[in-house]
């Protein structure tokens, strides 16, 4: 490929003002870059075609299309026919009237005549779409998946899932490749298969065509801005395993939104673990949301002593702590300034924090802001950052507006909600950080969680006027901290910061540590809705879905998913996954057969002959001893317990999942009931919750529980996960994040 001379003509395209190029200009492009196209040759009319010209062409038949930058769908309009080479000049006059009638107001530059080039069609694997495009938040986007004209029906009928994207930065093409030939449409056309004794497209000479449009991607102009905006071959066909495009679609890109500052991350330290903070909006007479953030801070075990100030134009003090008039009244550079004024407001208070420099980081509470529509105040607010970034301290780091703020673990809370309402019980959950642009879904997750995990920390970052999700992340991959999974609830992304948060998942995973995501907007209604919460690029979730796929994230399609993921890898995070067999236990034979049939990428492994003799001797003779091991509910507790013991011994068992239907009266499950009902105490040492919290102490493989009932048994599900083991309320959840764990461990 000659690059100089590719970015040269596309740089002389743009300078010209063209959005597209012609599709002869565009094949002129693909073949200097190295991908095959048919001959061709462009005459201006019917009158100009000149048989030395066609007597070039190898194949009797040759196609007929009009150039035109009006027109983008030829075929809509009579501009794509299938004519002999004696016959162009005809063929050009007949078109020339029909585009005449159906496009009237079309600039015609000429005709394009083109080799007809034979393939096997109607036939699946025989017609491929390649195509690059770029995603504002996300980059240069590679797509590969059945092409011709039912392309965007088979994407429709798939939710984008017939197609695999993968992003053309850092570009592995034996990766790409290999997802290709993975997926249902890859096994037809990189794959010999009934119809074709031979594959119709050769791996490699796939692999190259990617490539090229990596590269291709990556063209920029001198000041490093993309020169391309799109690609799109459709169909591609294959001529002797090559790949042939027919069709050939270049955009050229349309004005670049500029990409924010860096932000100085250090300054998140400050942010996360603050020894000074001040509070603008605490009332002297209510108790409002400033003057619970007051408290809050105040009661924290963060703060140096003495160090908490709240700015009041007129109170000495509130709740004892001193008051000052202004910012630049302040005693100090604060560590932390919490902002709880009316959105009107704060422009000019955040301008004279950024002017003199009183604090190191900002949380901006009050929404109102680009959300709303009207940019005015974030612009300004996003401006003042802008002049302090060029201090020698770099200015401050802004998390908001319209968030709850940061929950940091035994420093502080910003979260305006009385305990009462949101309790944080003290938890294990250090390896944990919950990074939410939605502030209530990180109150429900905290909620959900209350009691079994405590994140380290619990971050609601709003309308990213600074800071985001990416910038968090890059803080505690670089710190000491000791955060291991990474849930992120995601609304949307600013220009640029989808290749950058892609780019820190991969070396979080290299890390060894987990990335969980919830991307909202999966649906037009969905993305508007999330762009009406914070002003931020949803994107087509298709691609937001594979990008993150291909990264290592873990994408999830619910919240009870993203909850249940986040909950396994942090609770089993320090056991090793040896494989994916799975040894199954319940006393309910619906569960075994619902298990069976989800198992997500799991094995029932099959159990040896010793650990089947000595499943027999503890279990009742009912019970089937396969797996998954249905012992019946005539199953006493001891029992259970021996049977799920046998299985944590046995070699042949990666990972167990121990599931109890509660109902049953062989097992102790139930808290004590003093009306004399019943006699079970789960409290007791050898109830069944008990002795399986015990086991799982005990060995270092996964483990979960399943307890698949009510209310009544809610006591020993917290019990078990108060005990550090992830319990679900259905087997196929619980399978579902097993097979997660799994996978990302093994």
């Amino acid at each position: 490929m000659d690059r100089q001379a590719i970015a040269r003509a596309l740089s002389k395209s743009v300078d010209e003002g063209q959005q597209w190029l012609l599709e002869p200009e565009a094949c002129a492009l693909l073949a200097d870059a190295g991908l095959p196209v048919p001959h061709g040759v462009v005459f201006a009319s019917a009158a100009a075609v000149d048989a030395t010209q066609m007597s070039a062409f190898d194949s009797d038949e040759v196609v007929v299309k009009v150039v035109s930058a009006d027109i983008l769908h030829k075929s809509d309009v009579g501009g794509v026919k299938l004519t002999s080479r004696e016959g162009v000049a005809a063929c050009i006059e007949e078109m020339a009237s029909e585009v005449a009638l159906k496009a009237p107001h079309a600039k015609i530059v000429g005709y394009f005549v083109v080799e007809k080039i034979d393939f096997v069609t109607d036939a699946p694997g025989t017609e491929l779409l390649l195509s690059l495009r770029r995603d504002a938040a996300f980059g240069p986007v590679l797509t590969c998946g059945p092409g011709g004209l039912l392309a965007e029906w088979y994407g429709k009928l798939s939710a984008g899932r017939s197609h695999v994207m993968c992003s053309a930065i850092d570009f592995d093409a034996d990766q790409a490749v290999a997802a290709i030939m993975a997926s249902d449409f890859g096994k037809q056309a990189l794959q010999p298969s009934r119809r074709f004794d031979e594959a119709p497209f050769a791996p490699a000479a796939l692999k190259s065509a990617l490539q090229t449009l990596a590269d291709l991607a990556m063209l920029t102009d001198d000041d490093g801005l993309p020169l391309i905006g799109e690609v799109e071959l459709n169909p591609v066909v294959t001529s002797g395993g090559t790949p042939v495009a027919l069709d050939a679609l270049i955009r050229l890109p349309g004005e670049q939104q500029p990409l924010r500052r860096p932000r100085p991350i250090e300054k998140i330290a400050s942010l996360l673990h603050p020894k000074s903070a001040a509070v603008w909006g605490a009332s002297t007479s209510a108790m409002n949301a400033g003057r619970i953030i007051l408290q809050g801070l105040k009661t924290g075990e963060g703060l140096d002593y003495g160090r908490l100030y709240a700015v009041h134009p007129k109170a000495d003090r509130i709740d004892g702590v001193k008051c000052y008039a202004s910012a630049e009244a302040l005693p100090e550079t604060v560590d932390l300034a919490v902002i709880c004024i009316p959105a009107g407001l704060t422009p000019a208070t955040i301008e004279e924090i950024c002017t003199l420099g009183k604090a190191r980081s900002i949380i901006l509470i009050p929404g109102g802001f680009a959300e709303t529509g009207d940019r005015s105040g974030a612009d300004a607010i996003e401006d003042s950052l802008a002049r302090s970034r060029d201090r020698d301290d770099g200015g401050p780091v802004l998390v908001g507006g319209n968030c709850l703020g940061i929950v940091s673990k035994g420093e502080y809370n910003t979260f305006f909600l009385p305990s009462y309402k949101l309790p944080f019980s003290d938890a294990p959950g250090d390896e944990l950080a919950i990074i939410s642009q939605s502030g209530a879904y990180v109150v429900t997750f905290t909620s959900n969680l209350d009691g079994i995990l405590f994140p380290s920390a619990s971050i609601s970052y709003g309308n990213e006027m600074d800071l985001t999700a990416s910038d968090f992340l890059e803080h505690f991959l670089d710190s000491r901290a000791g955060v291991k999974v990474f849930a992120c609830y995601i609304e949307g992304m600013q220009p640029g910061e989808g290749e950058r948060f892609l780019s820190l998942v991969r070396r979080i995973r290299a890390a060894g540590k987990r990335v969980v995501v919830y991307k909202a907007g999966k649906t037009e209604v969905g993305a508007k809705a999330a762009a009406s919460h914070t002003a931020s690029i949803a994107g087509d979730y298709a691609v937001v879905r594979a990008l993150l796929d291909e990264a290592g994230a873990l994408v999830c399609e619910t919240l009870n998913q993203f909850e249940d993921m986040a909950k396994i890898f942090t609770m089993l995070h320090e056991r090793p996954a040896r494989g994916h067999r799975v040894g199954v236990i319940s006393n309910a034979g619906f569960e075994c057969g619902a298990v069976s049939d989800h198992l997500y990428g799991l094995e029932l492994t099959e159990f040896s002959t010793d650990t089947r003799a000595r499943l027999e001797e503890v279990l009742p003779k009912i019970a089937h001893c396969g797996n998954p091991i249905d012992c019946t509910p005539m199953t006493r507790t001891e029992g259970y317990v021996k049977a799920a013991r046998i299985l944590v011994e046995a070699d042949e068992v990666d990972a167990v999942i121990v599931s109890a239907v509660p109902a049953s009266p062989a097992i102790d499950i139930l808290a004590p009931d003093f009306s004399g009902a019943h006699d079970e105490n789960l409290f007791g040492m050898n109830s069944l919750p008990s002795e399986i919290a015990k086991l799982f102490a005990e060995t270092r493989k996964p483990l979960v529980v399943t307890i698949d009932s009510g209310r009544l048994y809610d006591p020993a599900v917290l019990l078990l996960e108060r005990a550090g083991v992830p319990v679900y309320r259905k087997i196929d959840r619980a399978s579902r994040a097993l097979s997660a764990f799994i996978q990302g461990r093994w």
